[in-house]
């Protein structure tokens, strides 16, 4: 069961909320204290995150080392890099997927980058096929991996592309009710933790069917919000995400929740 980070507010280097924290990213990879299965987030990671010019499109770093082994971004990229907004996952991948850079988060399409905590059960055998056939020709083309993360979000830009009139947070309640809905007709189990980007807010979903739901919380006060699977210390700002839930927050406004 991997784990998610997402930062939105004034700038900084990724280092200071990613890797110094006392139960930062870099520390869930190797004791994560909240995983409903799997122990470790060994297999790879990857970091995204904007420029300050709005035409460019968001930088990507990924690898399929342990975040702990990867002493390129630990020394160093994470020092540098600095940004007003970035999305981070580490792996624990599914039995049976493969171990390599496709598979690994963030995903970007546009401006937009996503990340998925949680698992479609028996996803190639059931759901594989049903979600890719709802999929146009633009987003078809861009999975690059196998991963039911990947075709998450593949089906979000979708319906982005599908129904420019509706705002993100319609699209991605119809996203994951189109899930939900093949999900039950499959009979399999999911798990649906989200969070998407475009730079200038966070989106986020917490669901599944049935229980129990992974962990995920947030924060937000006036210099910036947060998105984690576990909190990063113990301060009490930080308030799960409740079941069923939707959440947008934006750096200058006060955060909404939807009901899904």
């Amino acid at each position: 069961m991997c784990r998610l980070f997402a930062y939105l507010g004034k700038k900084t280097t990724l280092a200071p909320v990613m890797l110094e924290p006392r139960h930062s990213l870099l520390v869930q990879s190797y004791q994560p204290q909240e995983m409903t299965s799997g122990l470790l987030n060994a297999d790879g990671f990857g970091v995204g995150w904007y420029h300050p010019r709005q035409d460019v499109e968001p930088f990507i770093y990924r690898q399929i080392l342990p975040m702990w082994n990867d002493v390129n971004f630990t020394e160093h990229l994470g020092r540098y890099i600095e940004s007003t907004c970035m999305l981070a996952n580490i792996r624990s991948a599914t039995p049976g997927q493969a171990i390599q850079l496709s598979n690994c988060q963030p995903f970007r399409w546009g401006r937009w980058l996503g990340v998925h905590n949680g698992f479609i059960e028996n996803f190639r055998e059931t759901l594989y096929r049903p979600l890719r056939d709802r999929l146009g020709d633009v987003c078809y083309t861009m999975v690059e991996g196998n991963t039911d993360s990947e075709h998450i979000f593949a089906l979000f830009c979708n319906e982005m592309l599908a129904n420019p009139q509706l705002s993100p947070v319609l699209v991605l309640r119809q996203t994951l009710q189109t899930v939900l809905t093949l999900a039950q007709a499959w009979r399999v189990r999911v798990a649906l933790n989200l969070v998407f980007t475009d730079g200038t807010y966070l989106l986020a979903a917490r669901c599944a069917r049935p229980h129990p739901i992974p962990s995920l919380y947030w924060w937000q006060d006036a210099q910036k919000c947060q998105i984690a699977s576990e909190p990063l210390d113990n301060s009490d700002q930080w308030q799960p995400l409740m079941e069923n839930t939707l959440l947008l927050m934006g750096a200058n406004s006060e955060p909404q929740l939807y009901n899904l």
